[in-house]
């Protein structure tokens, strides 16, 4: 058990410095990190393996045992095995594009099985979030000023970040920022400024559950961290210029705001709860707006995302078989910039030259790649964590499944506009506090 805390702690905090540390091995000392960036799916591999033959022996070599009433193990598996599947679709042929998006659509949801069945505790999952929070704050220590006050481009000299903003490619240099309309967006340690906050979006959710949870500080000390936490993540998210990770923030004080009124205090929800919400909500709006709505209200994106929703239908009911992974996404631009993607035909009725086709919507992208089938175990699976996270707040009424809960659920919110579980550093680290806080119903073969 000691070595699986051990996995929990390198794991936590490699994953957000993962970028940042593949563009010093690669670009600062020029080591070959074509094997090395995959650790943590060849560490997922491992576990999976060894928590496989663990669980299948304790059943007396039985897979009926292990499946049986087991909705969410089912679910799971089913959904893994349909993007297995759709990774040859429809002609049989294997693109490295595919492999890479079956790693998207699948890997996090191994996770989450690993820990399942890895028998931690709630103790270990306390661990767990301490270094997260650690790490964090040591990237927002150290990047979040030098971002404000500091020299940008000295950090091209010191860790050999790209000099060029505004570009990623896979396993390169990444740039210390994104460009839009002349200001720098601020992306710390990841691949680009929307996965870090997404990911910060993430952290805080799970922050506010721990601190209100925890026994360790005073009330007055979990206010004073509370607040110099929740700053930093909410400067670096504003300055991350994302409307996602904005709306994202939004949604998950909401929510957190109403679970914890419904499910931890017990209390009715009034009118003057909803107004003051309502009012918590829109003053941030009101002055995004008002002050940097060049950044946030840009048209170009806006009528960017509803010609893509546009293009998604029509492939839709062109093909609701499903295309087959890798067709649009992150994945489909391998091996090009995100900015010099190149043209590629959408086979469509109306056929039509696309260039850089990003749905930013994970349910949509899901829909198009593995069609219906896939899409509809793939939001089956979406509600029963669901049910789960919310019937485990219901039996213990205590903050940290609140934090849990909110995290999850702003994920899925922001998948509506994004492509939220892409990164390796939220998706992974939130499927595996989850499995760990779901693990009792394993034990007690609740599922």
């Amino acid at each position: 058990m000691k070595y699986l805390k051990f996995l929990i702690f390198i794991s936590v905090f490699l994953l957000p410095l993962h970028a940042f540390f593949i563009t010093v091995m690669k670009c600062k000392f020029d080591i070959n990190t074509d094997i090395i960036r995959f650790w943590k799916e060849i560490l997922i591999i491992i576990l999976i393996i060894w928590v496989f033959f663990t669980t299948y022996a304790k059943n007396n070599w039985s897979l009926w045992q292990i499946y049986k009433n087991n909705t969410l193990l089912g679910l799971t598996t089913a959904f893994i095995c349909c993007s297995a599947i759709y990774i040859f679709f429809p002609f049989f042929e294997l693109k490295a594009a595919a492999v890479l998006w079956f790693r998207y659509d699948a890997f996090f949801l191994i996770a989450m099985i690993i820990w399942l069945y890895a028998g931690l505790s709630q103790t270990d999952l306390r661990y767990l979030l301490r270094n997260l929070f650690i790490v964090t704050m040591a990237i927002l220590g150290v990047f979040l000023p030098w971002y404000i006050f500091g020299d940008i481009s000295a950090l091209a000299w010191m860790f050999w970040y790209s000099s060029e903003v505004s570009t990623y490619t896979a396993n390169q240099c990444i740039s210390f920022s994104q460009n839009v309309n002349g200001q720098h967006r601020f992306q710390g340690t990841f691949g680009g400024p929307i996965r870090f906050s997404v990911f910060l979006t993430i952290v805080g959710s799970l922050f506010a559950g721990w601190i209100f949870s925890t026994q360790r500080f005073s009330n007055l000390q979990k206010k004073w961290l509370l607040w110099i936490f929740l700053t930093f993540i909410f400067l670096a998210i504003f300055f991350s210029y994302s409307k996602t990770s904005i709306l994202g923030w939004l949604f998950a004080i909401t929510c957190f705001s109403f679970l914890t009124h419904k499910y931890v205090y017990r209390k009715k929800l009034t009118k003057k709860f909803y107004s003051i919400l309502w009012a918590i909500i829109t003053l941030p709006i009101v002055l995004v707006a008002l002050f940097k709505w060049e950044l946030f209200l840009h048209l170009g994106s806006v009528i960017n995302r509803l010609e893509n929703i546009g293009k998604s239908i029509e492939m839709f009911f062109y093909n609701p078989i499903g295309y087959g992974l890798g067709i649009a996404g992150p994945a489909s631009q391998i091996g090009n910039s995100i900015e010099s993607a190149g043209d590629w035909i959408i086979a469509t009725n109306t056929t039509q030259t696309v260039h850089k086709f990003l749905p930013e919507n994970w349910y949509i992208q899901i829909l198009l790649e593995q069609g219906i089938v896939g899409f509809s175990l793939f939001m089956s699976l979406i509600i029963v964590i669901w049910y789960y996270l919310i019937e485990h707040l219901k039996k213990h009424r205590d903050f940290l499944s609140v934090g849990i809960a909110t995290a999850y659920f702003a994920l899925c919110f922001m998948a509506l506009f994004t492509h939220a579980f892409e990164e390796a550093a939220t998706s992974y680290i939130l499927f595996l506090i989850i499995g760990i806080h779901l693990s009792y119903k394993m034990r007690e073969k609740h599922t």
